[in-house]
């Protein structure tokens, strides 16, 4: 959709702002009743006076565009996962390879996700970050548009979630002034005053086996002790998918997965005011490695030997050796993993609570390990002749022989950061006032054999942070709130030491200050609207440096400007619309380019500054036909546009087979609109729900079809109080899709899960 039909659009949903009668807005499902803090909120009370969806942690929102997935709808919807559940939210997209885990450090391989076509993502536990400033999991990040720093699936098991907020832009100052594209924030189960357990178990598609055990309650005399506990294991075997490019069914071979975890969360309610939270969460998992899926294509003996001898004569990659990925799968076949274990300490002690807004002080531990094994056989051995063709009889008696020599971990990671939090707030007539300083110290520990002479080199990043904010959000009447702030940034070098010595990066150490301002209006009560501006800061990580920069010259911070806008409007007591634009200008983004170098006299493939223009908008409609049925409808355009600066000459043959080039081509390597519709059906014991994800405006040099249409369906029947049974099934049509591009492995490479039913039931005792 081009941009003036966008203002068209946006014209016609301010032109229904004149319409005068009133709804509830209802794109945030399942908000009849729910436990905010120990108190049930009825349904006239879960949204405030501008629209949006009350939360534990609502407050420290100041406008936008904000979803609520909430416990209710998780348990009926049975969301396998986090991206299972923010799936259904408007503007966010995924990459990902099309299997469970990844590989430490490069992008392509992993699961990140993006709000509104930006993957400068934050992502929070009850409030608190949880990325590591030293952190290089995604480390070839910006030649793929990555910089969320987080595995979304590896933060925390679905089952110990009460409810997911996902805020669009910068506006919530509280969380930072690098949440660029928006923030993830997910707020944690606490006990109840009564105590009571679950047992949720599904099995289903691939030997697929979901476990779940929880157990919540209170104690003292007054109850005024809470516990949660959980525990979970979930497996799988190999997946199988639709091939793109072939129209054929495969074993996805090698994705097999398995992880677990357990979680403990502790309240003491001192009173109304004060209260001490400690949480406790740990996971593990060892997923299988396949790299990517084979190019069926090329999948025959001529063709393995031919791929082979032009790997031999220095030709790697598909864009010079098509098919080249086919020698992936000897990391599937031998069994490649890579595994994780991650234990995280919070405790905060809120020593008063006014006005919503909470004081406390908080100390966090992450502790985060990442190791991956390689196990795959050279394609030719030490006599000259080449690896069998896998399936071929000489393949069974080559396996069948093989020394799996490399059992152990060829990379070790660990990445630590601890910190301190202060958070200050106060009332004062119409103004409520808050204050937060936060601590954090991070460290990066990284270990890698050198398999010519069997050492182990060892590097160790370290980076210290302290970050803040004041914040008053003024109450100029019932109707008007405008919130200014102001966020402090305060970064070291981060010093990496490897067995070479210690060496500085990033920018000195500087004081940098991000001013804000948002405002929301509600006009009556079926309509409002919010705008904002937000100076946006973020510092250089160590992974912007997985490339020199051009002719010396040193890379800048990225710096900017967003401007959000919305309106909401309840068309009538059935029927709601909503509109969401936001505008980011960044002057110092960093990004992956081929530009002129002086030094080598051609075009090269560089990390640069470069200026960045990023639009984007959602519109939303939900309609309740009657007490029994409800629908959601959505649509996502994002277009961004990159422009040399600094004297810099960007490659004027730029396409996509050049893999150098894959970040210039952003608008190409995802959907260019994005489609939802979320109808729902629930009627006493039944609940069912369908979700359908469209996906158009693909370019076919990256991906297989110009277009996807992928429907999850599920049902949820409550046999009695304790007793619900429910079947789940993703890709129902066995969609042939792909939401992830690498021209290294050509297109095709990262195809998505096929058609998966899980059959389960959750009992509560």
């Amino acid at each position: 959709m081009r941009l003036k039909k966008q203002y068209l659009v946006a014209a016609v949903i301010l032109g229904i702002m004149n319409w005068t009668t009133y709804s509830e807005a209802a794109f945030d499902e399942n908000l009849n009743e729910y436990t905010l803090d120990a108190v049930v909120v009825e349904a006239d009370a879960t949204k405030d006076q501008f629209g949006n969806t009350i939360t534990e942690q609502s407050y420290y929102r100041t406008g936008g565009d904000v979803k609520v997935i909430t416990r209710e709808e998780i348990e009926k919807r049975h969301y396998q996962d986090l991206t299972d559940a923010i799936k259904r939210i408007p503007g966010v997209t995924f990459q990902n390879p099309g299997y469970r885990g990844g590989e430490y450090g490069y992008a392509p391989y992993n699961n990140s996700l993006s709000i509104n076509g930006d993957s400068r993502v934050v992502v929070l536990v009850d409030g608190r970050r949880v990325d590591n400033a030293t952190s290089t999991r995604f480390g070839s990040s910006n030649a793929s548009g990555t910089r969320t720093m987080v595995d979304l699936n590896q933060v925390v098991n679905i089952n110990n979630v009460e409810k997911i907020e996902v805020i669009k832009g910068p506006g919530a100052s509280v969380y930072g002034a690098d949440a660029t594209g928006g923030v993830i924030n997910i707020i944690t189960r606490k006990g109840a005053d009564e105590n009571q357990g679950t047992i949720d178990l599904s099995t289903g598609s691939w030997k697929k086996h979901n476990y779940n055990v929880t157990y919540s309650g209170s104690a003292g005399d007054d109850k005024s002790w809470k516990y949660f506990i959980s525990l979970d294991r979930e497996m799988s075997g190999d997946t199988k998918y639709k091939d793109g490019l072939t129209g054929g069914n495969y074993t996805y071979r090698g994705t097999e997965f398995k992880e677990e975890g357990a979680n403990i969360r502790i309240d003491k309610d001192f009173s109304d005011t004060e209260n001490l939270r400690i949480w406790y969460n740990h996971r593990n998992g060892k997923d299988g490695y396949p790299i990517t899926a084979p190019d069926y294509r090329f999948w025959n003996e001529t063709e393995w030997n031919r791929i082979i001898q032009d790997t031999e004569d220095g030709k790697f990659g598909n864009t010079t050796n098509p098919g080249y990925r086919n020698l992936f799968v000897l990391d599937a076949l031998s069994g490649s993993y890579n595994a994780f274990r991650n234990n995280d300490i919070d405790i905060t002690y809120t020593f008063d609570k006014e006005n919503g807004m909470e004081s406390f002080i908080r100390f966090y531990d992450q502790d985060h390990h990442y190791w991956g094994v390689d196990r795959y056989p050279d394609w030719v051995a030490d006599d000259g002749s080449f690896v069998p063709f896998p399936g071929s009889p000489a393949w069974d008696d080559f396996i069948n022989n093989y020394q799996f020599s490399k059992t152990g971990p060829t990379t070790l990671y660990n990445e630590k950061n601890q910190g301190l939090q202060l958070q200050y707030g106060k009332s004062i007539d119409n103004n409520d006032l808050l204050f937060g300083l936060t601590y954090d110290k991070a460290k990066t520990y990284t270990k890698s054999l050198n398999r010519k002479d069997n050492t182990w080199k060892t590097t160790h990043v370290e980076r210290d942070s302290i970050l803040g904010f004041v914040q008053d959000k003024i109450h100029l009447s019932d109707k008007w709130d405008i919130t200014p702030a102001i966020r402090y940034s305060n970064y070291s070098t981060f010093d990496k030491t490897n067995d070479a010595g210690t060496v500085s990066q990033g920018n000195t150490s500087s004081i940098i200050f991000t001013p804000t301002i948002n405002t929301q209006y509600a006009f009556d009560d079926t309509t409002s609207a919010y705008l904002g501006w937000a100076s946006v800061y973020r510092p250089i990580k160590s992974a912007d440096y997985g490339k020199d920069t051009p002719n010396g010259a040193p890379l800048k911070d990225e710096e900017g400007d967003v401007w959000t806008f919305g309106v909401r409007k309840d068309i009538d007591d059935k029927t709601s619309v909503a509109l969401h634009y936001d505008w980011t200008d960044m002057d110092n983004a960093i990004t992956n380019y081929s530009v002129w170098s002086d030094v080598d006299k051609d075009f090269v493939n560089k990390n640069v500054n470069a200026q960045e223009t990023k639009k984007s908008i959602n519109l939303t409609m939900d309609h309740q036909f009657d007490d029994h049925w409800n629908l959601s409808l959505a649509y996502s355009h994002m277009k961004d546009e990159w422009k040399a600066k600094d004297g810099m000459q960007f490659d004027p043959d730029i396409n996509l087979d050049d893999n150098s080039n894959v970040n210039t081509m952003i608008n190409a390597l995802r959907p260019a609109n994005h489609y939802i519709a979320n109808l729902s059906y629930e009627n006493g014991k039944w609940y069912t729900g369908l979700l359908a994800n469209y996906y158009t405006g693909m370019d076919t040099t990256a991906f297989t079809d110009k277009h996807f249409f992928v429907l999850d369906w599920n049902l949820n029947y409550e046999i009695n109080d304790d007793t619900t049974a429910y079947v789940t099934i993703t890709n129902l049509t066995n969609e042939a899709y792909e939401n992830a591009y690498s021209a290294y492995n050509g297109i095709g490479a990262a195809p998505q899960p096929g058609r998966c039913y899980m059959v389960g039931m959750r009992y509560k005792f």
